[in-house]
């Protein structure tokens, strides 16, 4: 069987003006990733990864710390995110007008910060509703199908036992699993809320067209005895 590693790119620049930028804290966390694959003699066949700065640069400098263990990386656009501001913008006013929550973090009469999470999954519902949004953004079907042909295009040109690393973000992997395990968007969902920065998934795969969930969301390798300070979600 062959191995396709899916990594969630470190930490990036919440809150900022400048999203797409890995914080110190993601910086950290991509170097670690390396480093413990390098100490555990890892090695890749292919590096895949989108061409969003936070996921190009997780890649970096996690195969900084593993000389000559891994080729240079390949992108590809279809494992970029779904854009999530877009989808924000389009769904909270249709959200406003029938939610009290939504409502008041838009007109700023509630901590933005404190209330993010409840109001993105709100936001989430309610943009995988819908099938098809026309010109306005990709829809969540149609987000799967675009990930999930990136990923069959990966397992189609790969070779026997071959090791494959794809550094994206949560949504992707999330779309994967989905489509592995046949999830709801609801549950799919569920299990993005918890994906941590810099963590990986693997998934074990044969030509013969078997696909299987190895492990889900690793990133014990980021804390040291009660420190959990590197393991984060946003």
């Amino acid at each position: 069987m062959a191995s396709i590693y899916l990594v969630r790119h470190g930490q990036a620049s919440f809150g900022s003006s400048h999203y797409d930028r890995l914080s110190a804290r993601g910086r950290e966390q991509a170097t670690l990733l390396g480093r413990y694959w390098q100490d555990r003699g890892h090695h890749f066949d292919r590096v895949v990864c989108g061409d969003l700065e936070r996921q190009r640069d997780t890649a970096d400098l996690a195969l900084a710390e593993m000389p000559g263990a891994s080729p240079k990386r390949q992108e590809d656009t279809r494992f970029n995110e779904f854009d999530h501001e877009k989808v924000a913008a389009l769904m909270l006013p249709r959200l406003a007008t029938r939610d009290e929550q939504v409502a008041a973090f838009v007109a700023g009469q509630i901590d933005r910060k404190a209330n993010f999470q409840h109001v993105f999954e709100k936001i989430v519902t309610e943009w995988t509703s819908q099938d098809d949004w026309g010109s306005e953004m990709e829809s969540w079907s149609q987000f799967v199908a675009r990930v999930n042909t990136g990923l069959e295009a990966l397992i189609d040109s790969a070779d026997a036992g071959e090791n494959v690393l794809v550094v994206t973000s949560g949504g992707p992997i999330t779309a994967m699993l989905a489509r592995l395990l046949k999830l709801s968007p609801e549950t799919a969902f569920e299990l993005n809320w918890s994906i941590a920065n810099a963590s990986v998934t693997k998934i074990r795969f044969n030509r013969q067209g078997r696909r299987s969930l190895a492990y889900f969301n690793h990133y014990a390798y980021l804390q040291s005895g009660a420190d959990t300070s590197l393991i984060t979600l946003r």
